[in-house]
């Protein structure tokens, strides 16, 4: 029967095997008499060990613990060093950027805007489709009907404005 090795004993014994593992250990410990008693005595060491330990152990000077709980307290209030220079930016990016996004709303707006699209009234309309209507060998009569009584009952105040959109038809149709 192979025995088991100091560095097994030990991590037996501070709970740090595999459960597989543990499990063979414990049937081998209870199996052998012999590496039953290497437990018992690594245990007892240990034991030893941590009591005198704790005999041993020195106390702080007075004032001390006070002293490192509150450098720690101290240490945790402080900013950091990102904190500290976002503080110091947030002023010196926030105010310019605010100002460039205000300039950029006023002035961005006068630089497009366009004239108005002058209105046209329903009767340009009629107008213009009775003229097409008129054009068109196949239509039927009822286009000169409606152009006669268009002309019968047509306004002074859309003549201008018709005087108007050809002239601009024809300034559009001389840039190209």
């Amino acid at each position: 029967m192979q025995h088991l090795g100091n560095d097994t004993i030990i991590d037996y014994l501070h709970r740090e095997l595999a459960p597989g593992e543990d499990a063979a250990v414990l049937m081998h410990l209870e199996a052998c008499a012999d590496c039953s008693v290497r437990l018992n005595l690594e245990s007892a060491i240990g034991g030893r060990l941590r009591a005198q330990a704790k005999a041993e152990e020195l106390d702080l000077p007075l004032g001390m613990r006070e002293a490192i709980m509150a450098r720690i307290a101290a240490e945790a209030a402080a900013p950091t060093p990102w904190e500290r220079l976002a503080a110091w930016l947030r002023p010196a990016v926030v105010v310019p950027v605010v100002a460039a996004a205000a300039l950029a709303a006023v002035l961005i707006p006068m630089g497009t805007q366009h004239a108005a699209a002058p209105t046209l009234p329903v009767m340009y309309y009629l107008e213009e489709h009775a003229a097409h209507a008129q054009e068109n060998p196949l239509a039927d009569r009822s286009a000169t009907v409606m152009m006669t009584s268009l002309e019968r009952t047509a306004s002074t105040e859309t003549v201008p404005m018709m005087q108007a959109v050809n002239a601009a038809s024809l300034v559009d149709s001389g840039a190209r």
